[in-house]
């Protein structure tokens, strides 16, 4: 069991560790102030990435553990308990482009930030100083603020920024909801809804057909999908080390329910001579992804968009079908109609390739960094927003099963979170059909 002595000890050796292996890759150290807002986990891709993310991870590791035993049981649920308030405090932050507002490298009152975003003074001093107490801006001067590291994060990269806005603004409401369903589903059973989402936002429809009739809304969440590619936990760099793409020569691929595209358009430099194919029924997703690529023509020619429902059979023969954060979205259910939606276009070896996160096997254990943390916290957004769920290898595996028994092999599993990632990949073969 770990002591307060021997985590403190621990911390001390992989911090040493770590900054060993930050001036041998040239990385300045990390500090809380407004010039570390360049993130040092994005150099894990340099030749020291392996020893710099496990150094990192065993310093989170310990250092969570060592910050539970000093709080204590009280203070550690009670910290948990007011969390609401540490997300809808950022979500002001973000939905006011308070970051955006305060320059960088300079300072501005808080009289004229608030003239600026045109809310009462008293009101955003309260809320700025509630985010300054998390380490979000910095003030050194009464009434003048300033960036951190996290703040000025915010203000300079676009992506953290959409996903910061969606997190905090649409599905933090969804997972505030989630005790209310469960609770409804089990005393109210004849009047339960379906999912917490539609206890927030007062619906009766899926979020798919509620963001078909919201195009705002609609095009946040695409904005916040491709910011999620944009950020080194759901990188679809992972995606392109996971397989070996460069090997596949001249193939089909299909990118099944792809949005933009975005994960086709970083393999397609992999694969010269590939064609793709992303299929959404999102129509204005499909549009975004043509003008991304209108202006590539190696992209255009090689990158084609079709509406396509993935409930329907599949019409297209290709050798290779990509499912990235699909299945997840699904019940076992319609999980497995998906699945059997492919049958009437595979061809004997065609693969399958499912990118999802995966849920490790009991017994479970404390989680201390976000990489390890994620999957349990998208499995909630799952049960939160389509009361479906995050899966284990074998739960994949049943689901190939009853799409169409002994029709699948499974070749093999990359995990996403041995390299620092959310997403693993699971690669699956189809060997025909039983006469």
């Amino acid at each position: 069991m770990a002591s307060i002595e021997n985590l403190a000890s621990s911390i001390t050796e992989e911090v040493s560790k770590l900054s060993s292996l930050l001036k041998e890759a040239g990385v300045p150290p990390p500090t809380l102030d407004e010039a570390g807002f360049r993130d040092f986990g994005r150099e894990e891709d340099t030749p020291a990435g392996n020893s710099l993310r496990e150094a990192r991870s065993k310093i989170l590791d310990a250092a969570q553990d060592l910050i539970r035993l000093v709080k204590g049981p009280i203070e550690q649920v009670l910290t948990l308990t007011w969390a609401a308030a540490d997300t809808k405090n950022l979500d002001l932050i973000t939905r006011l482009k308070i970051p955006q507002h305060v320059p960088l490298e300079s300072s501005i009152s808080i009289q004229k930030l608030a003239a600026t975003v045109q809310v009462p003074e008293p009101l955003l001093a309260r809320a700025l100083r509630y985010a300054i107490g998390n380490g979000i801006f910095v003030e050194e001067t009464p009434n003048v603020i300033k960036h951190s590291a996290a703040s000025a994060a915010l203000a300079s990269d676009s992506h953290l920024a959409d996903i910061t806005i969606f997190g905090t603004e649409f599905l933090s409401n969804v997972l505030m909801k989630i005790p209310d369903a469960v609770l409804l589903k089990r005393d109210d059973p004849e009047h339960a809804v379906d999912t917490a989402f539609n206890i927030a936002y007062r619906t009766d429809e899926s979020i798919f057909e509620y963001l078909h009739k919201h195009e705002e809304l609609s095009k946040k969440y695409h904005v916040y999908l491709e910011g999620r590619v944009n950020t080194p936990l759901w990188s679809v760099d992972r995606l392109r080390e996971a397989w070996p793409w460069a090997s596949k020569g001249k193939v089909t691929v299909v990118d099944v329910g792809g949005s933009v595209g975005h994960t086709v358009q970083a393999l397609a430099p992999l694969m010269p001579d590939a064609t793709f194919i992303v299929q959404d029924n999102n129509l204005p997703a499909l549009d975004m992804g043509r003008q991304a690529i209108a202006s590539d023509p190696s992209l255009r020619s090689r990158i084609s968009f079709a509406e396509y429902n993935f409930f329907k059979p599949q019409t297209i023969e290709a050798d290779i079908y990509i499912y990235r954060h699909i299945l997840h979205d699904w019940d076992d259910e319609n999980a497995v109609k998906i699945l059997s939606s492919l049958l009437p276009a595979l061809k004997p070896r065609a693969r399958v390739l499912i990118s999802e996160g995966i849920i490790p096997n009991p017994p479970a254990k404390r989680l201390n960094t976000l990489t390890d943390k994620m999957v349990r916290i998208e499995d909630m957004f799952m049960l939160g927003v389509h009361d479906a769920k995050e899966r284990t290898v074998a739960d994949f595996e049943t689901l190939f099963q009853k799409a169409s028994p002994s029709a699948f092999r499974l070749v093999g599993v990359t995990s996403g979170a041995q390299a620092g990632a959310f997403n693993s990949l699971l690669e699956f073969e189809f060997l025909g059909l039983a006469n």
